[in-house]
Order: structure tokens, then C-alpha cells, then sequence
């Protein structure tokens, strides 16, 4: 009876193996739970910044005439300080093709990035192993500290996933394209860079990066396309920008500084470190966890220092250049959150970054140190103890991440049954339900989004579900 096998990414076939699966079926497993649990609290209802950023949107595109004119007003929509091009297109699409909003299709397409960003990591993961078999069995903790719910504010939000994740993996993939020799690589950089951008406005740190990538190769030609493309971006972006957006809606941020653009001189350096190391608030937003976060951020930022003296970058610079990514939007989220003090670099819709920068420690690690170890994996200690660390890290948080999408879940459901019930009375309640923390910028959320509500039903955009 013939062995089966499968194919390698060299063209070389691999047998499939006992001593192969069990590596890939701990790959596998991280990736079933996360999408499982997450499925099953995904429902077609708005949260927080959907009502306006989604439904706003679409109240207004659906009295808007023409395809022309509601293109141009794509390139003018914002919300907040941003341009989320890349999900209001989401909208306008579904919009197009099924008439109506759907918030749970929506997170699904936003939640399928996580599915390939673990593809993406997996072609730069140890690229030069030949052992199909060690490369899987090194690439495990990968895959539990990726799929894991400690992000759990993301992945149910419409607009956060579609934001949040998305530029990730346009982010990844432009510059994982602008480091290979090819014309068509570099054409789907220029594309992927486009998206990044259209997807949040972190994607801009690609300009310098790309600069760097293609002025060490000398490639001027290329250089020259990379900046008429960045021009272009900007272009868009600035086209009907409102600098105090922010202080027009619901964000204090612009309160504070009078304009986005002013917050970018306000850097706190702890705040960096707490958001590159807030895979560690395993506990929530606290000043420990801040404090831990810190800790962990130092390290991760040496580890990443050392790595650079070492010459890694040149051995896999798709790894090095993702890691100086993360490092600026670390810079750029200090600099526009950090008014809102130190433990907002913890919340959970940023802790996927912190989890991406232990990714990426690891990787170098175990590119460099462990995997020319002879032997079974299973007798290497460091790659035990990390697999164990990400195993128990990724259960805890799948546990932690359904108890909290449950409770938002029950949340959400409850505001629209009270909106329901109080539609057309002078005190209309919900949709988003009452709140612990409530201040001012919740309760005029509230209120924008009873209005929003009450618009796209009218206009036939949306129609909740009732309860």
C-alpha cells in the first residue's frame, strides 16, 4: 500500500507520517477552537462605533444618486481621525448585492484575516527547513498564541475587524511582496500597500518601510513608484479631511489637543513599551498588568535589538521588517491614545500586536538557535516550555474571550430588545444598553446611534432582529 503524501512548498513530495501529523494537528486545533467559539457568538447586530462608521455610512450612500458621485463620496467619508475605505467598500458592496446591512457576515469577513495572517506567518516561519516536520513542530506556539480570544473586542465588531486585522495582513503581505525580485511581486506590494491604507491609517507606515526595503536593494525605479503610490494614498486621505472630526462626534482625543495631528507630539515611551508587550495583560486593562506589560515590552524590544546586531535582518528580512512595523504603530497608537492613560495600550482590540511581536521573537529564536538542534523536538526544553506557555496562554484566553463575547453578546441583544420595545415613545432606550463607566461620550453614542437606528430603518438599509 503506497504512503500518502503530500506536497512541499519545493515541489518535493513528504510522506505523510504519525510523526508529521501530530505537529500539524497541534497547528490545527488553535484555529478550530478560535473559530468555533467565535462563530457562535457572532450575530447580526451593530456595536459602539458601527452605527456610525457602518450605518451612518450607508444612510447616507443610499440617498446619494448615482455610481460616480457615490464613489466620490467614499473618498470624503470619515470616521474619526480615519478613512476606513476598505470597510466602508465592504458595506457599499454588500449594500449593492444584497440590499440590506448584515453585521454577522461582515465579522466573518473580518474575522477570516486572523485565517490568513497564519498563512502569511507560516511562508516566512523558518523558511530555509528542509524538515517539513520541525518546521510544523516549531510553528505550534505560533499558531495558539494567534488564534487565541484575548482580542476578543475585535473580532465580533464589525468595523473593528474589518480594520483592525485587515491592515495587518495587507500590511505583512506588501512588504513580504516588495522584498521579492519579481515585476508581479512588486505590483501586488503596490496593491497590498493601497489596501493597507484603505484599511486604516496605520497601513501609512508602510511608506517609510518600503523606502527603506527598495533604497538598500537600489531600486530607484521602484522607489519612484513607491512614493507616486504614497502620493496618491495621501491625496485620498486628504481629500474632505476633517482634522477635528473627532471633536465633532465622540472622541475626546481631539478634545485635548485641538487636532489629531497635534497628538503625535505627545509620546510616552511606557505606553510604547505596555503596547508591545500587552500579550502579557492576561488579567485585563490594570496598572499591574500595565506594569507587566512593560516588563515584557523591555524584553521583547531587547530581544528584537539583538537580533538586529546579529545581522538577522538579513536572513530574514520579511520577519525584520514586520517587526518594524509593529514597532511604529506602537509609536503612532502612543501618540494618538495615550491621553487616555497607560492601560489603553492594553485594550484587547490592541492586543493582537502584542501577541504578533512574541510571534515574531519566537521565530527568531528558534530560527537562529534551536532549529539545527539533532534530536526529537520533544527533548528541546526551550521549544517545550514555549509550546506549553502558548497552549496554556491560548486556552486560557479562548476561555476568558467566550465569558466576555457571551457578555457582549447578551448586551447587545438586550439594548436592541429595549430599543424595540421603546421606538416612537419620547424616551427611546438602547441601543446600546447601560454601562458601568457612563460619561458623557457613551451617552451621546447613544443617542447618535438611536438616530442612526431609526434613519436606516427608515431607509431600508438595516432591519435588526427582533426580541
Amino acid at each position: 500500500m503506497n504512503t500518502p503524501v503530500i506536497e512541499k512548498e519545493a515541489g518535493r513530495r513528504t510522506p505523510v507520517t504519525p510523526r508529521l501529523a501530530i505537529p500539524a494537528l497541534f497547528v490545527m486545533i488553535p484555529g478550530v477552537l478560535y473559530y468555533a467559539i467565535l462563530f457562535r457568538h457572532v450575530v447580526d447586530l451593530p456595536l459602539l462605533d458601527d452605527y456610525d462608521a457602518v450605518l451612518g455610512f450607508l444612510n447616507q450612500l443610499a440617498q446619494v444618486k448615482g455610481t460616480a458621485a457615490r464613489f466620490w463620496f467614499l473618498l470624503s467619508a470619515q470616521h474619526n481621525e480615519y478613512k476606513i475605505f476598505f470597510a466602508h467598500a465592504v458595506a457599499w458592496a454588500q449594500f449593492a448585492v444584497l440590499g440590506h446591512a448584515n453585521f454577522a457576515q461582515l465579522c466573518v469577513l473580518g474575522d477570516s484575516a486572523v485565517l490568513v495572517l497564519a498563512i502569511l506567518l507560516w511562508s516566512m516561519f523558518l523558511p530555509k527547513q528542509d524538515d517539513l516536520t520541525k518546521r510544523l513542530a516549531y510553528f505550534v506556539p505560533v499558531s495558539w498564541l494567534l488564534f487565541q480570544l484575548q482580542y476578543f473586542e475585535t473580532v465580533t465588531w464589525a468595523m473593528a475587524s474589518l480594520q483592525n486585522l485587515w491592515v495587518i495582513v495587507f500590511s505583512f503581505g506588501a512588504i513580504k511582496f516588495l522584498l521579492q525580485p519579481r515585476r508581479r511581486a512588486y505590483t501586488g506590494a503596490l496593491a497590498l500597500y493601497v489596501l493597507a491604507v484603505s484599511a486604516s491609517g496605520n497601513g501609512f507606515f508602510l511608506f517609510p518601510l518600503g523606502l527603506l526595503i527598495l533604497a538598500n536593494r537600489r531600486q530607484v525605479a521602484r522607489a519612484a513608484g513607491w512614493l507616486v503610490t504614497s502620493a496618491v494614498c495621501i491625496a485620498a486621505y486628504a481629500f474632505h479631511y476633517n482634522v477635528h472630526s473627532s471633536q465633532a462626534i465622540y472622541s475626546p482625543q481631539a478634545h485635548q489637543h485641538g487636532s489629531v495631528f497635534a497628538t503625535l507630539i505627545h509620546l510616552r515611551p511606557d505606553y510604547v513599551l505596555a503596547f508591545l508587550g500587552n500579550a502579557a495583560a492576561i488579567g485585563g486593562a490594570s496598572p499591574t498588568y500595565a506594569a507587566i506589560s512593560i516588563v515584557l515590552g523591555l524584553i521583547l524590544l531587547a530581544v528584537f535589538a539583538w537580533m538586529a546586531r546579529r545581522g538577522y535582518a538579513r536572513k530574514n528580512p520579511v520577519v525584520a521588517y514586520c517587526v518594524l512595523f509593529l514597532l511604529l504603530t506602537a509609536v503612532g497608537v502612543a501618540g494618538l491614545r495615550s491621553d487616555f492613560g497607560l492601560t489603553q495600550s492594553l485594550s484587547s482590540r490592541y492586543t493582537i500586536y502584542g501577541a504578533l511581536a512574541v510571534i515574531f521573537a519566537w521565530a527568531a529564536v528558534a530560527e537562529e538557535f534551536l532549529q539545527q538542534r539533532t534530536g526529537p523536538v520533544v527533548n528541546n526544553n526551550p521549544y517545550v516550555v514555549m509550546t506549553g506557555v502558548a497552549i496554556l496562554f491560548g486556552l486560557c484566553m479562548d476561555y476568558v474571550g467566550n465569558v466576555n463575547l457571551g457578555r457582549r453578546e447578551s448586551d447587545a441583544m438586550t439594548g436592541m430588545a429595549a430599543y424595540e420595545r421603546t421606538a416612537g415613545s419620547p424616551a427611546v432606550e438602547g441601543p446600546i444598553p447601560p454601562i458601568p463607566y457612563e460619561n458623557d461620550v457613551i451617552r451621546t453614542l447613544r443617542t447618535r446611534s438611536q438616530v442612526i437606528l431609526t434613519e436606516s430603518i427608515r431607509l431600508g438599509v438595516y432591519e435588526p432582529p427582533k426580541y
